[in-house]
């Protein structure tokens, strides 16, 4: 929940999504509207009442039909002006230090302090997009921050964005029913082969320190992050097990075996990390199942978040052996490629000729 005694000091315009927000507001648009469409005299009886639904039960049909609701919606969002007198929406602070973009259902919605300079009545489609924007720097949308506290976080709203364009280019989409279970094991693909993956490819060594130090109870809280409906989140840190190896002075791995249960096709039993000091660079790998149980298969993403197929997996006892012998077959091209001179051409190395 958004402390409300922090709003003041949490609520500003922040630069990037002032950059971000250049050009959807066109000069003029801080005038009092006429049409009766953009009065912030706004009333959402049905999306709040289904807020109120998802909030009892947050399953995915519940959230499937709340987000129709909202398509079809306009909310206010505060916002200040900038020295164009261009509105600019207002970001809003959590505790835990993310940037949200605030809308509000209706005007009683909207605390009286600190009171914003505008109130842009703007359909929820385009908040999503703009929320959706990479350089707004937000972390998602929270709607009426100060009572239903409801948060769309950004893998939703970019979900969000990708059916719209779809719609708008014709194309039809059909609508998912997730059963509790198929939606425990969609949550895990995205974990897996998404999240995961992502977070240590962007924090790298500072990532994989934190797994080091923290083990179980760091995955768990990394697997509870990328879960969407956070009530519904199953596991406990107990669920998994980190294992620390240095191979080496340069070559670190670690293996974390995955909760068992829960599992789709394709998902992981298991997930290798590696990170070589001398190279800084780090490699992700997969144990997956497959629809044969005695039959695992042996992925790879890369940096590019690219998978990349190593074949079938050896038996467990074998898995760290195959793994490293993937690290190390690339780290001695890596050597060899480094005893080359720039100058040289191919055969020829360092302090060779006259």
């Amino acid at each position: 929940m958004i402390d409300k005694k922090k709003f003041n000091s949490a609520r500003f315009n922040n630069a990037k999504f002032n950059d971000a927000m250049k050009g959807r507001m066109k000069p003029g648009a801080s005038k009092i509207p006429t049409d009766p469409g953009m009065t912030i005299h706004v009333k959402n009886p049905e999306v709040e009442e289904q807020m109120k639904a998802y909030a009892k039960e947050r399953t995915p049909e519940n959230l499937n039909a709340l987000v129709e609701k909202l398509r079809q919606s306009r909310l206010l969002v505060p916002a200040n002006l900038n020295d164009k007198k261009q509105p600019m929406p207002c970001l809003i602070k959590s505790p835990e230090g993310d940037l949200f973009l605030p809308v509000y259902t209706s005007r009683e919605q909207i605390p009286k302090e600190p009171k914003s300079e505008v109130v842009i009545n703007m359909p929820y489609l385009a908040v999503n997009q703009l929320a959706s924007k990479k350089e707004g720097n937000t972390a998602g949308i929270v709607i009426n921050p100060f009572s239903d506290n409801l948060v769309f976080k950004t893998p939703l709203i970019d979900r969000i964005e990708e059916t719209e364009k779809l719609r708008r280019a014709g194309v039809q989409k059909k609508t998912m029913q997730l059963t509790p279970e198929q939606y425990m094991c969609f949550e895990r693909r995205q974990f897996e082969f998404g999240f995961l993956p992502k977070r240590f490819f962007e924090q790298k060594k500072e990532m994989l320190d934190a797994l080091c130090d923290k083990k179980e109870a760091y995955i768990d809280e990394l697997f509870e992050e990328s879960y969407q409906q956070k009530r519904m989140y199953p596991y406990l840190p107990e669920d998994f097990s980190v294992m620390v190896m240095s191979i080496s002075e340069e070559l670190l791995v670690v293996r974390v075996d995955l909760p068992n249960r829960d599992m789709g096709v394709p998902s992981c039993w298991r997930v290798y990390f590696s990170w070589n000091s001398r190279t800084e660079k780090g490699r992700y790998f997969t144990i997956e199942k497959t629809d044969d149980r005695k039959r695992n298969l042996l992925g790879e993403i890369a940096d590019d978040w690219k998978r990349i197929d190593r074949g079938e997996a050896p038996v467990e006892g074998a898995e760290l052996q195959r793994v490293l012998d993937l690290i190390q077959g690339a780290d001695e091209e890596s050597k060899e490629a480094a005893v080359l001179s720039p100058e040289s051409g191919p055969g020829e190395k360092e302090g060779d000729g006259v």
